[in-house]
Order: structure tokens, then C-alpha cells, then sequence
């Protein structure tokens, strides 16, 4: 008998009130990232979370860093080689040929989530000729947009969300 009334007592305390407890202070505390921080476009309509990586691939838009699960959300995650792999080498090169500005190294390597949606500033630095050229934009002012839309880095340097800047840019084009 007391087994059963520990049990339900844990389980009200802990998969009911404590979900709920923190849930709501999320709720109340962090509104914009308990709901998803999710982006929108011009029109008003969801496009994305500022939280997770997107796969761009067309020329006009500033593209995110590579991502072992294809951006999918379920089941991402490292690829896990180790800097002396040789496939890791191989993912490299492939990487450069299809980007001609993936001299950068964050261009040529995948994020630790695979789901990462910030790129070092110098990467998103390296894109803006193609962009600029594609948008039929003027590279210096890009250039001190994508400068402009830089975050702090939390352990390492300066860094943009790619998503939000594209959405910048689609905006400016009245897309």
C-alpha cells in the first residue's frame, strides 16, 4: 500500500506539477522561445524558428552550414568523424566544389546539432558576392548589413542566423 501511494504521489508531483510549473514560468518568462521562436515572413506566415538550421540552396540566398541530417529535426545530430577521418576529408572536398566560396572552414563543416541556424560571421562574409550579385545588390552594403545583422557568439567569434538574414532580404525585396 504504501508503494502505491508513493507511486501516485511521485507521479502527480512529477509528470503532472512539475511539466506544468515549468511549462508555465516558460510560458511566462520566455514567451518568444517557449512557443518555438518562430520567424514569419511578409505575408505573416511561419517560415521558420530562428532555433533551427534551414537548407538553402539557391544562389540568392546566404547558405547555412552543412547538416548531417539534412536539416531533418528527428534524428539529428553530429556526424561524428574525427578531424583525421578520411571521410570527413572527403565531405570536405565535396563541400568546396559545390560552393566556390567554401574556403571558409564553417562552410566545409557540418554543425555539432546538424541543426544549427548561425554561421560565423567570416562565412557569411565569403557569400555575400554571390548573393549581392544574384540580387543585383551593391556588395559593400551587404556587406555592412550581414555585419549589421552579426550576434555575439557565445564561446567563439561573432556569428548571423542565416534564416533571419535571407527573411532580411526578402523583405527589402518586397518578396
Amino acid at each position: 500500500m504504501i508503494a502505491i501511494r508513493t507511486l501516485l504521489t511521485l507521479t502527480l508531483l512529477l509528470g503532472v506539477a512539475y511539466p506544468l510549473a515549468v511549462t508555465g514560468l516558460a510560458q511566462l518568462l520566455f514567451p518568444w522561445q517557449a512557443n518555438g521562436s518562430l520567424l514569419t515572413n511578409a505575408k505573416q506566415q511561419v517560415v521558420g524558428s530562428a532555433l533551427l538550421a534551414q537548407k538553402f540552396e539557391r544562389a540568392d540566398y546566404f547558405h547555412s552550414r552543412p547538416s548531417a541530417s539534412d536539416f531533418a529535426t528527428i534524428g539529428g545530430g553530429a556526424s561524428n568523424l574525427g578531424m583525421s577521418s578520411p571521410l570527413r576529408a572527403e565531405f570536405a572536398a565535396a563541400a568546396a566544389r559545390a560552393q566556390p566560396e567554401a574556403r571558409v572552414p564553417a562552410l566545409l563543416t557540418r554543425s555539432a546539432s546538424g541543426l544549427d541556424p548561425h554561421l560565423p560571421l567570416a562565412a557569411a562574409l565569403a557569400q555575400v558576392e554571390r548573393v549581392a550579385g544574384q540580387r543585383g545588390l551593391d556588395p559593400v552594403q551587404l556587406t555592412e548589413q550581414v555585419k549589421s545583422a552579426a550576434q555575439a557568439g557565445i564561446l567563439g567569434p561573432q556569428v548571423v542566423n542565416i534564416l533571419q538574414l535571407n527573411l532580411q532580404l526578402d523583405h527589402q525585396k518586397g518578396a
